[in-house]
This record gives structure tokens, sequence and C-alpha cells, in this order.
């Protein structure tokens, strides 16, 4: 039950070449109105790559877009650190991730020269051919770190509610 929760979860959090979710966010009318620093905005570009490759089943390179200490959280539960989850967890939501039509509803975007937050709610679908589950709908925040090498995802919590 709980896999399926997370993954139905996830699968609303999710970016996917294709779908609402592809488009930056600048390009959704449910994207925050609000000046977007140039920071923030390229750290939203990780989140969206992130979300992209764990979709793709990518699995390499969404690890390399975290910092080995991310912590991934969904629903009240911590799924682990970085490593933890990639190598677990990541392999089923990227599978039901494929499963489900995606909607970007909302998203926010602030941050710094040196830290930035995402937020996102997002409605996952069941796709046509499995159109018999309800809805749900997903807040995807993450948090992320400029380091040496980049924005780095820092921390994920995903948590879901059907409607």
């Amino acid at each position: 039950m709980r896999s399926l929760l997370l993954s139905l979860s996830l699968a609303v959090a999710t970016v996917t070449a294709g779908s609402a979710f592809a488009q930056p966010p600048a390009a959704s009318p449910a994207a925050s109105t609000a000046s977007v620093s140039p920071a923030a905005a390229e750290a939203a570009k990780v989140v969206d790559g992130f979300m992209s490759a764990l979709v793709n089943g990518q699995f390499d390179t969404a690890r390399q877009l975290m910092t080995p200490e991310a912590v991934v959280m969904s629903n009240g539960q911590v799924l682990g650190l970085r490593d933890v989850y990639i190598d677990g967890a990541a392999r089923g939501d990227s599978t039901a991730l494929r499963s489900v039509q995606r909607e970007l509803v909302r998203r926010d975007v602030r941050g710094s020269n040196d830290v930035a937050w995402i937020l996102s709610e997002k409605r996952l679908r069941p796709m046509a051919a499995t159109a018999n589950g309800p809805s749900e709908t997903v807040i995807e925040t993450m948090v992320l770190a400029r380091t040496a090498s980049g924005w780095k995802i820092t921390h994920i919590h995903w948590s879901g509610r059907h409607g």
C-alpha cells in the first residue's frame, strides 16, 4: 500500500519529456508570477532535470543532481539518503511515473545565490487505459544548495492526497 501511494504521489510530482512538467516554470500559467532570481531559475532547471532523469530511469544522472547527504521523504516517511533512495525506492517510482498523466498546477521558485527552494503542486491521473483509479494531488518541495559543481538537491519532500 505504501509503495502504491508513494508511487502515485511521486508520479504527480514528476517532470517528463512531452508532459506539462517538461515545460520550464515560466512557461506554465500556474507558475508564480513573482520575480524569479537568475540563481533560483538555475536551481529550478536542476529540479526539472532530476525529475526527467528519474522518470526516464536515468538513475546515475538523478544521483549526480543530488548531494550525497540529500534526504528524501514522502508522506511522513524518510526514504533515505541519496544513494539509499536511488538504489531502492527510485526504481519503483520511475516505473510508476511512466504510467500516469501529470499536470503542473502551481510552482513557486525562490532562492538566493547559495540556497533555493522549489515548491510544486501537481496533479496525477491514471493513463486512459487504466483510468479506474483516483486522481492524486502531490506537493513537492525541493531544497537546493549551490556547490562547487553547481546546484545540487539537498532535500526532497513529497506529500499526496486524493482529489
